[in-house]
């Protein structure tokens, strides 16, 4: 299967279950792969089978990240806790076990505290990585460029054999497009940001 076609068939399966209640049980021994992402403008909670097909997908808005740093620790662990509780109930299992996705670039106590959130949220935090890697994993990607804009940064990664060979967080992302958005077209922030979703 083509690279481009897998990643628009995760997308549109996410997109299906993103932020959606269904119960869908499986069973106790079935392995799944849990990610966090602790985003400028969003925390989002995933997750895939072993073949990364996604079953559950939520967001929650939150202000505790700013350009990929937690500002606000204790409502980054509360919003994954409510996430997990959501999942755990959609599933019907107990998630025991997350990894975390970061900014490329993120490196020391910054790169540390996306795990610990993880571990408060009552999980053990398996790898943290950064976000393009993380959907390049996800897709099976072995040469290419992923770009992940996010709220606040956008991050690249550019593969060749499997392996990252270049990797950069630009300051520029989502929430500067909602102002470009905003300014343009003469309309609220709040509109601006309904239509670029939209």
């Amino acid at each position: 299967m083509d690279i481009l076609q897998t990643a628009n068939e995760r997308m549109e399966q996410l997109a299906a279950l993103m932020n959606k209640d269904t119960k869908q049980k499986i069973s106790a021994d079935q392995k799944v792969k849990v990610g966090v992402d602790l985003g400028t403008s969003s925390i989002v909670f995933v997750v895939l089978d072993e073949n990364n097909v996604p079953l559950f997908g939520a967001f929650e808005f939150a202000d505790a990240v700013r350009d990929g740093l937690v500002v606000n620790y204790r409502e980054s662990v509360e919003v994954v806790k409510r996430l997990k509780d959501r999942a755990e109930k959609s599933l019907g299992i107990s998630l025991t076990h997350a990894s975390g996705a970061i900014p490329p670039g993120t490196i020391g106590n910054n790169k540390k505290v996306v795990a610990n959130v993880i571990e408060s949220a009552g999980m053990e935090a398996l790898y943290t990585i950064d976000e393009p890697t993380a959907a390049a994993a996800v897709l099976d990607l072995t040469d290419g460029a992923v770009v992940d804009v996010g709220g606040g940064t956008t991050g690249i990664s550019v593969f060749k054999d499997g392996d990252v060979i270049y990797t950069a967080d630009e300051p520029t992302g989502g929430t500067h497009m909602t102002l470009v958005l905003a300014g343009y077209y003469g309309v609220s922030v709040e509109e601006a940001e309904q239509n670029k979703r939209a």
